[in-house]
C-alpha cells in the first residue's frame, strides 16, 4: 500500500496537480480534497481517489480552477477495463458532487454577508470619487466604510451578492457569492422597452440619458443569461444589449461579440458606442441627443 501512494504522489505533480499536504491521500475509495501547493490555501481545487482494490490501482484526480482531470492505471498502460472505468465515473461523480457542495456553501455564506452589509449602509452620497468621476448620480447604490455597494439581485429580487467599488474604483464581488444569473435593475415600472449592459456606470448613464430601464449584468459572460430572465419577465418587451466597444488590435471585439449573441438569443437589438468603451465614456463626449439616439438604436 505504501508504494501505491509513493506512485500516487508521482503522478499527481507530472499532471500538473501538486498537493500541499500529500500524507491526505488515501488508497480506499474515498475522496480527498486539498489545496495545491501554488493555491491560496483554503481553496480546495485539488481533488484525488485511489482504488487499490482491484487487478491494478487506478487514481483519478483533477484540479477544478485550472479544469485538470486525470485518470490514470497505475504500472501499466493498457487501455482501462470496464469495472476501471466505472472507478473513474464513480470518481468523478463524487468529486463534482463535493465541488457543488462547496460552492452552494459558500454562496450561501456570501449571501448573508451581502444582506448583512446592505443592511448596515446607508445611501451613497454624491460626492464618491467614484460616482464624481464617472458623471453617474447615487441612485440605487449604498455606501458601507468608503465602500459603494451595488446590489446582485436574483430574478425574485432577492440580494445574492454585493459589487463594492473603492474610490479608485476596484470592483470586487464577495468572496465566494454568486454572480452569474444575478443583475442589477434600474428604473421600473417597465415600460416597453429594457437595456441590457455589462457595468453599473454605463447602466446609471444609460438610464439617465433615456429614462427606460436597465438590467446590468456586471460581465460580458453574463449577457446572455440576464438577457433571456428579462425575456422570461417581459415576453412582449424591446432588449437592446448595450455594448461595451472593445476593440482589440487584432480586430476582435470581445464587448460587441458578446452583445450580438445576447441579443441574438432573444431576438433583440444591440446598440455600440461610437467610440472606443462604453456607454458612461460616451456620455463624457456626447450631448444627451445623440447619446440618447445611440442608446436605443
Amino acid at each position: 500500500m505504501t508504494n501505491v501512494l509513493a506512485s500516487v504522489i508521482d503522478v499527481l505533480p507530472a499532471n500538473g496537480v501538486a498537493p500541499a499536504d500529500p500524507s491526505r491521500i488515501r488508497p480506499d475509495g474515498v475522496l480527498c480534497r486539498f489545496d495545491s501547493e501554488d493555491d491560496k490555501r483554503g481553496k480546495r481545487n485539488v481533488w484525488c481517489v485511489v482504488f487499490s482494490d482491484g487487478p491494478r490501482p487506478v487514481v483519478a484526480f483533477g484540479h477544478w480552477a485550472r479544469d485538470i482531470r486525470e485518470t490514470v492505471v497505475l504500472g501499466s498502460s493498457d487501455p482501462m477495463t470496464p469495472a476501471e472505468r466505472e472507478k473513474q465515473r464513480i470518481a468523478i461523480e463524487q468529486a463534482k458532487a463535493a465541488r457543488d457542495a462547496q460552492v452552494r456553501h459558500q454562496q450561501e455564506l456570501a449571501k448573508r454577508e451581502a444582506n448583512a452589509q446592505w443592511q448596515e449602509s446607508l445611501p451613497a452620497n454624491e460626492h464618491h470619487p467614484y460616482l464624481q468621476r464617472k458623471g453617474i448620480t447615487p441612485a440605487g447604490a449604498r455606501e458601507r466604510c468608503g465602500f459603494l455597494l451595488v446590489p446582485l439581485r436574483d430574478d425574485k429580487g432577492r440580494i445574492c451578492n454585493l459589487q463594492r467599488i473603492r474610490a479608485d474604483g476596484q470592483k470586487r464581488f464577495l468572496r465566494g457569492g454568486r454572480v452569474q444569473g444575478l443583475y442589477a435593475c434600474l428604473g421600473g415600472p417597465v415600460a416597453d422597452h429594457i437595456i441590457v449592459c455589462e457595468g453599473w456606470a454605463t447602466g446609471k448613464s444609460l438610464h439617465d440619458a433615456t429614462g427606460l430601464p436597465v438590467a446590468i449584468a456586471f460581465s460580458a459572460g453574463n449577457l446572455v443569461a440576464i438577457s433571456q430572465t428579462m425575456r422570461g419577465k417581459y415576453p412582449t418587451a424591446r432588449i437592446t444589449v448595450a455594448a461595451d466597444n472593445d476593440l482589440k488590435p487584432d480586430g476582435s471585439n470581445p464587448g460587441l461579440r458578446a452583445a450580438t449573441a445576447a441579443a441574438r438569443a432573444v431576438d433583440g437589438y444591440v446598440a455600440v458606442p461610437p467610440i472606443a468603451g462604453d456607454f458612461n465614456d460616451y456620455a463624457a463626449h456626447g450631448g444627451a441627443d445623440t447619446f440618447r439616439e445611440a442608446s436605443n438604436a
